[in-house]
């Protein structure tokens, strides 16, 4: 009796019984052909494990050709031939290339008021956020000290001048020229006096917005000089910083276009034109990241410093294929450096 091994409708072997004597029974048939119903795929399993690589790369190849060739499995070429076309065009299409990059817009030009002389914070006028005019009050230093030695030097300078008025009556020369030259002194030290009254008012050089410097909690502070009070910016002149990933950062050049779409004003993109990519990084949420500095090329309504969004980098069309591939490699090479 020779009953067929199959596996998957495909016979792989048949198992033989021979015997001498009467012929099998149908019980003794039924429970060969349950054995060689298991049988077949456990020979195909133990085949196929006993096979080399090269070998079973061979049979699924073939098994591959039969599926193309066959006419009964037209859909799964069909499936198959779109798969790979649509592959294909992905992989190997030029595609938009760009970068993202945190951004936040900052004044092109930043200016810090400082205290110009020694003395106390008497009183503040503005606050961050606030816009000033050209030559607005932004603060006062007290000037109680300063007023008292204005009076007096004006005293110091009256009594010269009417010592060099009654020498000059009497004729006395020598007397007259010692007036005269205390004069000159008290005269230059009120002049001094004065300007120094006049440094204690701190006013905004040109039109622009406050951006830092909240001083209305330090009333009454000793201010050094030089220290700084306030930072200002221009309301019209702005740059926008990106924050590019070290790993992005050899592909970003300067000349290149950008769009920045900000957190406050979704709906209007802004163009930006890179103009400096800083040579130094910094550390940022646990990364290296390089500051590139772009220029706007329109100002939308509401635009102002300190505003934050998402700035896309245009980088030249490139496949996902090539794209993937110079990662993969660079990938491979630094692991290769770092452990080998």
């Amino acid at each position: 009796m020779t009953v067929p091994l199959a596996d998957g409708g495909e016979i792989v072997a048949a198992l033989t019984c021979e015997r001498e004597g009467l012929p099998f029974a149908p019980h003794e048939i039924l429970l060969v052909e349950q054995v060689a119903a298991a049988l077949g795929p456990t020979l195909v399993l133990k085949r196929a494990a006993e096979r080399g690589l090269r070998e079973r790369l061979a049979l699924h190849w073939q098994a591959w050709k039969r599926k193309f060739t066959d006419p009964s499995h037209l859909s799964w070429r069909i499936v198959a031939g779109s798969v790979a076309a649509l592959a294909v065009a992905v992989l190997a299409v030029p595609l938009p290339h760009r970068v993202s990059a945190t951004a936040r817009v900052e004044g092109a030009v930043q200016r810090v008021m400082s205290a110009p002389q020694d003395g106390y914070l008497r009183q503040v006028h503005v606050r961050p956020g606030d816009a000033v005019r050209a030559g607005q009050l932004l603060a006062e230093l007290s000037d109680e000290d300063l007023q008292w030695q204005l009076r007096s030097r004006q005293a110091e300078l009256a009594q010269q001048e009417n010592a060099f008025a009654d020498a000059f009556a009497r004729s006395d020369r020598t007397q007259a020229a010692i007036a005269q030259a205390k004069s000159a002194e008290a005269r230059a030290q009120l002049a001094l006096v004065q300007q120094q009254l006049g440094r204690t008012k701190v006013t905004a050089p040109f039109d622009g917005v406050v951006i830092a410097g909240d001083l209305t909690q330090k009333l009454g502070a000793p201010l050094k000089r030089s220290e700084a009070l306030f930072t200002l910016s221009p309301l019209q002149d702005f740059r926008v910083v990106l924050e590019v990933d070290e790993r992005e950062i050899a592909g970003v050049l300067e000349g290149q276009r950008a769009r920045l779409l900000l957190s406050a004003l979704p709906q209007r993109p802004i163009e930006l034109l890179l103009v400096r990519i800083t040579p130094v990084a910094k550390t940022t949420d646990g990364r290296q990241r390089y500051e590139v500095l772009a220029q706007p090329q329109d100002l939308p309504a509401g635009l102002r410093p300190g505003l934050q969004g998402v700035a896309k980098i245009e980088l030249p069309d490139e496949s996902l294929g090539r794209r993937w591939l110079r990662e993969g490699w660079r990938a491979i090479r630094y692991a290769w450096w770092s452990f080998v």
